[in-house]
């Protein structure tokens, strides 16, 4: 208290304090990608984002070259680095790792994930987070916009596999991937301890089952275009082998999610015939199609995801990692 002129006393009233930023954990699965991981890594530096941002980096070697990557960079990074090792080998671990790090922080929105071949674009978390407010969904998927090396056939580079897709800014049905999304921490509360299913661990596809459930359990999903996160596409995946053996598995793995989270699936034989059925008709395009490059590629690989579904009715399961 001090007197002022007058000699009256007045009460000296504290500054307003600065409104709470919202706290983010971006989290990084690593696996033998050391120069990915540096990429992933620069480029969250410099980000520009309103939020109080954290990273752990999840390294599925244990203590390997994603460890080595953390150790190098933490002391001058711009934001709190963490890894934390995880030897268990699979794609559900790591995963459920990283999850678990996110409970046991106090005061977290967000949890935004990304993957160690990619880049986010600088404005990637706070257009995240500008649609999770607006929206107030659960789950926000970005777009992943695919970069191809110099040598890349041109015929690759139409393929859909290496998009995300494209959907209209708000609320949408369904989001397919871990490697552009936010999750808010009430999703963390909501869902079961395991998030991520150890049944597609080998396989692939525990995204696309977490997600079913997640929306199952209430959960809404919302898509915003402008959080762009680039994709690092190496030229061993631009060939026919990997597009086949890639097409095959989604359609493997989403046969897996859908025949536990579809009721129309749940019937064996009604989902049999609905695979015969677009086996069928995707052959029919596939030849309608022949003298098209970019649809016959599109056709090709939606045949391959209908036989990977067939597949997996049968009782075969397409191991991919």
């Amino acid at each position: 208290m001090k007197e002022n002129g007058s000699g009256a006393s007045s009460i000296s009233v504290p500054e307003a304090s600065a409104a709470r930023k919202d706290k983010v954990l971006i989290a990084i699965p690593t696996f033998r990608r050391p120069a990915g991981l540096r990429n992933v890594l620069r480029a969250i530096e410099k980000l520009e984002t309103q939020a109080d941002i954290r990273i752990v980096v999840a390294d599925n070697e244990g203590r390997g070259a994603g460890t080595s990557v953390v150790t190098e960079l933490k002391p001058a990074f711009r934001f709190p680095l963490t890894v934390i090792p995880v030897p268990e080998r699979g794609l559900t671990y790591v995963r459920n790792a990283m999850v678990d790090y996110a409970r046991g922080l106090e005061e977290l929105d967000y949890v935004a994930m990304i993957d160690d071949d990619e880049r986010p674009s600088p404005h990637w978390v706070d257009a995240l987070i500008g649609m999770q407010k607006r929206t107030g969904c659960d789950i926000v998927g970005g777009p992943t916009v695919p970069v191809f090396t110099a040598d890349a056939p041109g015929w690759a580079r139409q393929c859909h596999l290496f998009t995300s897709g494209s959907f209209p800014d708000g609320v949408i049905d369904m989001t397919w991937g871990t490697c552009n999304v936010l999750v808010h921490r009430r999703v963390l509360e909501l869902s079961p301890a395991k998030l991520f299913d150890p049944m597609f661990n080998a396989s692939g596809g525990e995204d696309v089952d977490a997600f079913m459930r997640l929306k199952r359990l209430g959960c809404r999903i919302a898509w915003a275009g402008s959080a762009v996160v680039w994709d690092d596409i190496p030229a061993h995946r631009t060939t026919l082998k990997w597009i086949t053996r890639r097409a095959f598995r989604i359609g493997n793995s989403n046969m897996a999610a859908q025949r536990r989270w579809v009721g129309r699936m749940n019937n064996w034989f009604g989902a049999l015939v609905l695979a015969v059925v677009r086996i069928v008709l995707h052959s029919l395009l596939l030849i309608f199609y022949s003298l098209s490059s970019e649809r016959r590629l599109d056709q090709y690989c939606n045949w391959l995801r209908s036989l990977g579904g067939l597949a997996f009715l049968l009782n075969i399961r397409f191991s991919e990692y």
